[in-house]
């Protein structure tokens, strides 16, 4: 749970720490019919399943399992963790980290260096690196440490061998901070003409998605978000300001409906809350209730909802 507080400014201040289970769609992001497009940093966590490239103006960063049927574009570094299945292209302008026993269907364009696990399958012929490739073997530790040791001293490079201990003292364990404007997909996560998320989903302000979605929880969407597709929830779904949904919306909780949205489907839940400039096409079905909320109502519950679901500062590591 965040921390919040007023500020001497007078304005609501909130710091949240990362929160695994809560899929995050940052302002900005399209999710196309082929493609995931981010401004910022992009990671799915173990045993996602997507079927759309990424393209990504940050870093990609890929869990264990992770499979992807399409391409990987980034500005910033890609990691690919253990196991992971890629069977489209991967082009980074950074350094690219592929893990043991990933499976690399397509090319591999690198804008700096390449980092190989070992028992990883690809074409060697197939890679463009304009920096060094690192190939981990499946040599034990003690045995590359000492043959690494042995070349270093009979180049009689003792800078080298004083910084290489240095690195053994240290650890391998890396610390990666991640960008306030990432997108986060949580474990099991699966993109497809569906995307299924099993746990809660925050949409930002003036997001694109194309396909349904169905989400094992509470779903908050911003202002200004188009979905062409069907909404399906387990817990609440939050509708902010000016959002259009071009579907149906089926929800097992209660469903509150900000100023100016256009429903293009049918809408079903327990509550439903809406304003009288909501534009709704199909029927709605309110299991305890219909209510118009009156011109001008600010609810607090819902923005105090907001508050505790949102990642305004990423505090967190992966």
């Amino acid at each position: 749970m965040g921390k919040a507080n007023w500020g001497h400014t007078g304005e609501w201040e909130l710091k949240m720490v990362f929160d695994r289970s809560l899929c995050h769609v940052p302002e900005g992001t399209i999710i196309e019919e082929k493609n995931i497009r981010c401004m910022g940093d992009v990671i799915f966590s173990d045993k996602s399943h997507i079927k759309r490239g990424i393209m990504s103006e940050g870093r990609v960063f890929m869990g264990e399992f992770v499979e992807l049927e399409g391409d990987i574009i980034a500005i910033g570094d890609i990691r690919v963790d253990k196991g992971g299945k890629i069977q489209g292209n991967i082009t980074g302008d950074a350094d690219i980290f592929i893990g043991e026993r990933s499976i690399i269907a397509g090319e591999i364009i690198v804008g700096k260096n390449l980092d190989i696990g070992e028992g990883v399958e690809l074409d060697p012929k197939a890679i463009d690196s304009r920096g060094r490739i690192n190939i981990r073997n499946p040599i034990s530790v003690i045995d590359y440490i000492l043959l690494y040791l042995m070349e270093l001293l009979r180049r009689n490079d003792s800078t080298e061998v004083e910084n290489f201990f240095k690195e053994i003292e240290e650890g391998d364990e890396e610390k990666i901070l991640i960008s306030q404007n990432f997108t986060y997909f949580p474990r099991g996560s699966k993109i497809g003409d569906t995307i299924e998320i099993n746990g809660d989903m925050k949409i930002g302000h003036d997001c694109q998605i194309v396909g349904d979605l169905k989400v094992k929880g509470d779903l908050d969407m911003e202002s200004e978000v188009q979905v062409f597709g069907d909404l399906e929830t387990t817990g609440n779904l939050l509708i902010g300001e000016n959002v259009i949904i071009n579907g149906n919306i089926l929800s097992e909780g209660d469903i509150t409906i900000h100023h100016a949205a256009r429903i293009t489907g049918n809408i079903r839940g327990l509550n439903i809350n809406t304003t009288p400039d909501t534009i709704i096409d199909g029927t709605l079905k309110g299991e305890d209730g219909i209510r118009i909320m009156p011109e001008g109502e600010t609810s607090v519950e819902d923005r105090m909802e907001r508050f505790e679901k949102g990642v305004d500062e990423m505090e967190g590591m992966i």
